[in-house]
């Protein structure tokens, strides 16, 4: 999965973990961990318009600072949140590989009452860094006070058995158009939905911690990694065919597409004693 996606699931498992008390959460999981590798800093402002201008205030510096300040504004739980970019001409999956592209991933912070939504902001600093940390990071809060409502996360099971059934028919179509290597990612991810080291091998073994999401959710995670081939050039969005063979390829590329989007959230918020806000248009900051 792309690591923006990735550091948004860290973020929200880890914050969890932390909400819950010092016996579910390692303090030095941040700098060590594999979705912040490439960045040179990761900080969160609070963001209100003013005209047609944004104004950003400090709100933390880091994220264990972050998971303070939102403790003690009475935050009790964190939430991924997706949603398609609403963009007509082109899909989502076809726009992943792009910084911004593929939809948008936030994170919900739920209070008592109701909710605020974060949202990060990647841009490229000194690109000739020697550790390659090239990337600033910005979390704005995007939306306060938000409504609560009762929306019960996705059946994990239920993700497991659509996902496998996507996983075998796409491996297939690769084997049959002798896409080879890009039928091992898809063996790959129907592996891990069964595995017990479900992260053994790829990018991000640490995207979530282990004692606090149940294993079924660590599968779904480790096989959406194993099995993202979405991005740019020399990616699976860059294939092209002919005839019937392109309508099943776009068929089963939209729905693999969906159902990892589907599976990462309902996985990382599986672990979330709380309840989503009430969904309403997002304004935009970048």
């Amino acid at each position: 999965m792309q690591g923006s996606i990735a550091q948004v699931v860290a973020l929200a498992s880890y914050g969890n973990a932390f909400l819950r008390g010092p016996a579910d959460f390692d303090r030095n999981f941040y700098l060590p961990n594999s979705t912040f590798k490439f960045c040179e800093k990761i900080d969160f402002v609070g963001i209100r318009r003013d005209g047609v201008q944004w104004k950003e205030t400090p709100f933390a510096p880091d994220p264990i600072a972050w998971f303070g300040a939102i403790r003690d504004e009475g935050v009790v739980g964190l939430r991924m949140i997706y949603g398609p970019s609403g963009e007509k001409k082109t899909s989502d999956r076809r726009m992943v590989g792009f910084v911004g592209g593929g939809g948008r991933w936030l994170i919900e912070a739920v209070g008592s009452g109701s909710s605020d939504w974060w949202e990060g902001r990647w841009r490229v600093g000194d690109r000739n860094r020697e550790d390659k940390r090239i990337w600033r990071v910005t979390y704005g809060r995007i939306a306060t006070g938000q409504f609560l409502r009762s929306e019960p996360v996705e059946s994990l099971s239920h993700l497991h058995d659509e996902l496998e059934s996507c996983l075998r028919a796409i491996a297939e179509f690769a084997h049959s158009q002798s896409l080879d290597e890009f039928a091992k990612a898809f063996e790959s991810g129907l592996g891990r939905l069964s595995s017990e080291k479900p992260y053994d091998g790829l990018h991000h073994p640490d995207v979530a911690p282990l004692q606090l999401l149940p294993l079924s959710a660590h599968q779904l995670l480790g096989a959406a990694q194993a099995a993202w081939v979405f991005g740019g050039m020399g990616s699976w969005n860059d294939m092209s065919f002919k005839g019937d063979v392109q309508s099943r390829y776009d068929e089963l590329s939209e729905r693999l597409y969906q159902l990892l989007n589907r599976a990462i959230v309902a996985a990382t918020n599986s672990c979330t004693p709380t309840e989503p806000s009430k969904r309403r248009p997002w304004q935009f900051w970048k």
